[in-house]
């Protein structure tokens, strides 16, 4: 069937590692947009930090953030969708990483709360674009629902075991999953990428059939597999491209590009040229 909606992530697919969109991906978009492609955003990011993205790719529809857990429309702003970590949860979390000193920020409204300033939140800011505010030991800030939470570890093998740690901790009652190298992210039980997706893909008049869901890391393992044509980056881990219908290049390769040039604009793949 044709490809009527795209569900693309952002950082690591869209974004590379300067957090820049190659241009030839912007083309690309942009290009599905006007052949009457929707055209939605799937990331972790909040909304804040992944406007920019959207405008430069001249998007207005609907975006999803926080891993699923909000669909906001970009031009009125409006919130479609929202699913958040109860206080219940939260505690559940801090319980365990606030004794090992773990970093951790908290969403709420679209603003980033953390206990004290330290690299690993300096590190959140740069990536993210949106400055964190300092407001002492989460365990006795805590008073309502966040939009999810994050720990960051400055060393990226340490990822794997932490996060092994803290999903046997939370023993279901939160899911615990990876975006980029340095983040563990927490998010209410209930959210996924997939589940936003279908969710906007209904909004939208779309069959699953024709969703094409592109993404690299295990946050987006769901989206991929949900997906009617589920695509994997280059760059994504094994289990992840196993899921896949179609493995593609690496965001410097411009890999999302290469799919919607051949997949939704129907022409011929061009040769990636990488410098002698």
């Amino acid at each position: 069937m044709p490809i009527r909606l795209l569900a693309i992530d952002l950082d690591g697919t869209l974004v590379n590692d300067r957090l820049e969109i190659d241009a030839r991906d912007v083309a690309a978009v942009r290009a599905a947009t006007a052949a009457g492609v929707h055209v939605v955003i799937a990331t972790g990011r909040m909304f804040r930090s992944s406007l920019p993205y959207a405008e430069q790719l001249g998007l207005t529809g609907p975006i999803i953030n926080y891993q699923g857990a909000v669909v906001r429309d970009i031009s009125s702003g409006e919130v479609l969708y929202k699913c958040e970590l109860t206080v219940a949860m939260q505690r559940r979390v801090l319980e365990y990483v606030e004794p090992r000193d773990w970093h951790v920020n908290v969403y709420v409204d679209e603003r980033v709360y953390t206990a004290r300033a330290r690299p690993e939140a300096d590190l959140y800011q740069k990536i993210s674009m949106v400055p964190y505010e300092v407001v002492g030991p989460l365990s006795s800030w805590i008073r309502r629902e966040s939009t999810k939470m994050v720990l960051v570890d400055l060393d990226p093998d340490d990822v794997p075991a932490r996060m092994a740690e803290l999903t046997s901790w939370m023993n279901g009652v939160a899911t615990v999953t990876k975006s980029l190298a340095w983040f563990i992210e927490v998010i209410n039980p209930e959210v996924s990428k997939a589940r936003a997706v279908a969710m906007v893909a209904s909004r939208l008049g779309v069959s699953q059939a024709e969703v094409c869901g592109i993404g690299d890391n295990k946050n987006d393992a769901e989206m991929i597999a949900w997906s009617g044509f589920g695509v994997a980056m280059g760059t994504a881990p094994e289990d992840v491209r196993r899921l896949a219908k179609y493995v593609t290049g690496t965001p410097e390769d411009a890999g999302v590009a290469q799919v919607i040039e051949r997949f939704v604009l129907g022409k011929e793949p061009v040769p990636v040229m990488r410098p002698a």
